[in-house]
This record gives structure tokens, sequence and C-alpha cells, in this order.
């Protein structure tokens, strides 16, 4: 095989796993060059942990390659059960920890979304330094089953997300296993516009809860770190927070990542659970 396994773990709740094609030159010049000349490789890594051996199909895969640009460690790349995604923020927190050398160390990944700094504090927790959206939230409308139904548009970090309040949708995130089925509804009616669905509550007192649905109908487990960078920025446009105050965004599983931005980056932090 061309990869190796790292490790395997989870970061704030959500299953994740590090792999290494580290060995496999290239020749790109991006990181969506890199996904495309090791495109049968990614696809390797994939049927190997989901299907040979049995992961977890709401897992996601930090695939580490050659990095592309010379101020990065390491390229990085992500695979889920049905295939590659833009970005994720909690196998990006577990690639850092898997790849630090100790206390007090940032790791540089190269990915889609541009330079992730990883900073390992020594206390099981790993800071992001994610970028920020490019553009402001856009609003589209969305017809399902005959209803309208308002959404706003957000780009970040690899991902773009359709996000709209889950009471507006008729949903209840006390109830997470119920969201799938009209999550995937809602994500088809996006199209092309989105891979992920952010399913938001209020902002209270610096905190709030979101559910991601993505892939073949996955409730992510963990926080999302990407789907938090997207929630900070509709906070921040919507002014429930001013610029370099903290978001406490938990998921509906519990779990909580802490995001600020921070002039042109976002700094997110989480928990990371490593199994070697």
């Amino acid at each position: 095989m061309t990869h190796t396994f790292l490790a395997h773990g989870s970061s704030s709740g959500q299953p994740v796993a590090c792999a290494d094609l580290t060995s496999l030159a290239h020749g790109a010049d991006s990181m969506a060059g890199v996904r495309a000349a090791l495109g049968p490789a990614l696809e390797e890594v994939r049927a190997d942990f989901f299907d040979r051996r049995g992961g977890d199909p709401g897992a996601i895969v930090a695939v580490v390659t050659r990095p592309p640009r010379p101020d990065a460690d390491d390229g990085l790349l992500f695979v889920a059960a049905d295939g590659a995604l833009g970005g994720c923020g909690e196998a990006s927190m577990f690639a850092g920890m898997v790849r630090s050398p100790g206390e007090g160390a940032t790791v540089v990944f190269d990915t889609l979304g541009g330079l992730i700094r990883a900073t390992d504090r020594g206390d099981g927790t790993i800071t992001l330094r994610m970028p920020t959206a490019a553009e402001p939230p856009s609003t589209q409308v969305l017809g399902v089953g005959g209803r309208p139904y308002q959404v706003r548009v957000v780009s970040v970090a690899g991902n773009t997300f359709v996000a709209l309040p889950a009471a507006a949708a008729g949903l209840d995130l006390d109830r997470p296993d119920e969201l799938a089925g009209p999550g995937g509804a809602l994500l088809r009616a996006a199209g092309a516009a989105a891979g992920l669905l952010l399913l938001t509550e209020p902002v209270v007192d610096g905190s709030t809860r979101s559910a991601v649905v993505w892939g073949e109908q996955i409730v992510n487990r963990g926080p999302c770190g990407t789907g938090t960078c997207a929630r900070l920025v509709l906070a921040l446009a919507d002014g429930d927070l001013a610029a370099g105050e903290t978001l406490r965004h938990f998921s509906p599983y519990g779990a909580a990542f802490e995001a600020r931005l921070d002039g042109f980056t976002i700094l997110l932090r989480g928990g990371v659970d490593v199994s070697r």
C-alpha cells in the first residue's frame, strides 16, 4: 500500500483518523493539484479505512501529503466514507496532534482552504489558526416539499455551508438522530451551492449550538470545526458578537469548540483524543 495509518481517535466527540501519503511525489503546485494527482491513492485510503477496516461511517480521515508550498510542513486533505471533503476542523486538530513534536509546537498545513496552523497546547487541546471567509454570507431561497426556506450561504476553510435556524425548518437539536433525513433533503435542494448544512440556534451570552449534516445524511458528532468558523462568521455579520469576542459553539451531542476572529484568521480550540 502507498499509505500508512498513523492513528485514530476523536476530536471533541467526532471520530477521526490520520493517514500518511507523504511517500508519494505529486509534482503539483497547489492542494487542488495534489488532490487530483493523488486521487487513486486517496480512494485507496478511503476503501481501506471504511470498507476493509470497518471504520465508523461518520468518521473523517485527515491525509497528510507532501506540501506544495515551501512554508508548510505538510499538505492536508480529507476523506469521508462517500469521498473527499473540502475541509474539516476536527480532522485538522487531530492531524496537528499526531504530527506535533511536542508541547508548544506549531505544525503548518497547506489545505484546499488555505494555510492552517495547528499549535499543541500540551493539555490535550489544539488551537487552529484557520482562514476566514473570503466573502460575506449571501442569501438564497430553497424550495423543499413545496415550502420556501430562506438560507444563508457561507464558505470558509474549504467548505461551503447552507445555514438556517433549526426552528425555521421545524427541527429540534435535542433530537440529533432525527436530523439526517430532513437535513439531507435541504442539502439536495441546495444542489451545488453547498456541501454541508448548518442548523443553528440563537447566540446567547456568547454561546450557541448547531448541527451539521453532510454526505450521505451524516450528522456530525463533534461541533464541526469549519462549521464553528461559519457560525462565527454569521454571528459577527448579525452583530451577535464583536470582533475579538469568543464564541462557544456546541454540537447537539454536547462537546464545544471555542472560536474568535483574530485579524484575518479565526482561532479555533478543541480537545483531541489519540489512539495509536
